[in-house]
């Protein structure tokens, strides 16, 4: 069973969110947002092609840096892909990221903090980490995971711009719900598959938007048991 922290909801479009849905905000402080934040625009940055990591370059020697929490430098600077090969995410970039890596950063508050998002999972969980970056226009269409492909609990630490995540299943039922910068959501059983998500392009719900308006989040998958005797 996922192990569960501190727990509060917050409603929009119906009375209570679907069974399998929890919002926890605020989660990171906005010392550890920023921490979380260049670590993982680090990682992404260092992927780029040779002339997108030189524009970057160029834009960060103008004063912008990463730690300045909730302002990126403009779309135009990264290499935004424009669209997933599925056709569910637009205008994006994304990357797995190993224990090694996170741990290649050598900070210790780093640490703790993906020592935290550990800790809501059982212990003996297999976990892949993936880090999504979207532009300001960017984002993610109406979906079901792909349950074969995880295991039975997704997770998402959003930070940058806030956005809307939109639950909706085959009735008509939906939920929306504002991530907020720092927050966390975990999405766990018949959610996973009987509502679609998305995460909607910037609009009027999103108070807490930044000046880019562009969202980082750090998602976090359990892998499945055949996935995992499979590799070992």
């Amino acid at each position: 069973m996922l192990r569960t922290a501190t727990k509060r909801l917050f409603s929009s479009a119906a009375a209570t969110p679907p069974a399998g849905f929890t919002y926890i905000s605020p989660f990171l402080n906005r010392h550890e947002q920023v921490v979380l934040t260049k670590a993982a625009l680090n990682h992404l940055d260092g992927l780029g092609t040779h002339s997108a990591r030189r524009k970057l370059k160029r834009a960060l020697s103008g004063g912008i840096n990463h730690d300045e929490l909730g302002f990126l430098p403009e779309d135009s600077c990264y290499q935004f892909e424009e669209g997933h090969f599925d056709g569910v995410i637009r205008k994006f970039r994304e990357a797995r990221i190993t224990d090694s890596q996170w741990s290649s950063f050598g900070d210790s508050q780093l640490d703790n903090i993906i020592g935290r998002l550990r800790s809501l999972f059982p212990t003996d969980a297999t976990l892949q980490f993936q880090v999504l970056h979207l532009a300001s226009e960017g984002e993610i269409l109406p979906h079901v995971d792909n349950v074969d492909a995880s295991g039975s609990v997704i997770m998402g630490v959003s930070l940058g711009s806030g956005r809307v995540l939109r639950l909706e299943d085959d009735h008509g039922r939906r939920w929306d719900q504002l991530l907020e910068p720092g927050s966390c959501y975990i999405q766990s059983g018949t959610v996973r598959y009987e509502y679609k998500h998305s995460i909607l392009k910037a609009g009027p719900l999103d108070a807490t938007s930044h000046a880019s308006r562009q969202r980082l989040s750090v998602m976090i998958r359990d892998m499945p048991i055949d996935s995992r005797n499979s590799s070992s």
